[in-house]
């Protein structure tokens, strides 16, 4: 059987015995693959590789985060020949590898990144997506110099092949999504129908947590309701707030990146199940993994098992994540 155990501010889900009831069988699409551990790296850097063990600030900002470096910080990167042998083994139809870069870089090695998951994409038969990623803001007198910088990178990408959405990652750069810096950059990400995936929740590392808070992207979704949001990491400690915005917001979606199904947050599940104001939860949530950091098997075996009926399983597992990233292309 499932059980439910309360914990603090999170409760347990633990996966149903076969004996008890079937576990969901479908297929699963995974809306989040963290990128610096995938793929190789050509003649100029990756802007998404850093050596964070050679700085002492950033080995200060990591201790708080369990991260799976080699020694000298140079992350041990998986192929894609593995990364869809372990798709296969976890029935995971399709994911998205998804962009991120926190600390400065240039535009080589950012353009470096991004052609290293396009060629990946473009070589996964359809099987994989990606989402892009900017330049990240500066600070101080130059924050406003060029604004247009960014959506003319966007603009570059505009046609390339299996693009599907923009990330951006407020902590680390230290600015909340509704600043005015960001805006060029959403209404290029409606022009050219890219889905912007948006890190909320409190960060591991000991990046600033105040701009990751979900209710920032309040102003974002009124201010473009076209603009399809995917606020990844769920939220918590302010998994309400992200609750009341994928229900009240039509184009606003929760992902459950970085999470393992046996400790999604209560207010979570409750929304899963039921409805807030008439929206249901299950129509407003999409499974990821965040894998290779949770283990692909491991989390979709809890997901699988989660007592929630099929219907609303195959939509967070599956139909969700087909409709915004595969079907809206």
């Amino acid at each position: 059987m499932c059980w439910i155990t309360k914990s603090g501010e999170t409760i347990e889900c633990k996966p149903i015995s076969a004996g008890a009831r079937r576990m969901y069988s479908g297929p699963i699409v995974d809306a989040f693959l963290h990128s610096p551990w995938i793929g190789g790296e050509g003649t100029v850097p990756r802007g998404d590789v850093v050596p964070w063990t050679d700085d002492p600030r950033l080995r200060r900002v990591m201790q708080t985060f369990h991260h799976a470096d080699e020694p000298g910080g140079k992350p041990a990167r998986k192929d894609l020949a593995t990364v869809l042998a372990d798709m296969d083994a976890a029935g995971v139809e399709a994911a998205i590898l998804v962009a991120k870069v926190y600390y400065p870089t240039t535009p080589d090695r950012l353009h470096a990144l991004h052609q290293e998951l396009a060629r990946i994409a473009d070589a996964s038969a359809g099987r994989l997506k990606w989402a892009a990623t900017v330049l990240p803001p500066e600070h101080g007198a130059g924050s406003y110099w060029d604004l247009m910088q960014n959506p003319r990178l966007l603009q570059a990408l505009g046609d390339a092949p299996n693009l599907v959405g923009v990330h951006i990652t407020p902590s680390p750069w230290g600015l909340p999504p509704n600043d005015r810096w960001y805006y060029p950059l959403y209404a290029r990400c409606v022009d050219l129908n890219l889905r912007l995936f948006a890190y909320v929740g409190m960060p591991g590392p000991l990046w600033p947590m105040g701009p990751n808070n979900p209710a920032h992207l309040e102003d974002v979704a009124l201010a473009f309701p076209d603009l399809v949001i995917v606020a990844h990491h769920i939220g918590d400690p302010w998994t309400d707030i992200a609750i009341r915005l994928a229900a009240r917001h039509p184009n606003f979606y929760i992902c459950t990146s970085a999470w393992s199904p046996k400790t999604y947050p209560r207010s979570l599940m409750e929304f899963l199940g039921g409805r807030w104001h008439g929206t249901r939860g299950s129509d407003k949530t999409i499974f990821a993994s965040d894998y290779p950091l949770l283990d692909l098997q491991k989390t979709t075996d809890a997901a699988r098992g989660l007592a929630l009926p099929d219907g609303d399983l195959r939509r967070v597992l599956y139909e969700n994540a087909r409709g915004v990233f595969f079907t809206q292309q």
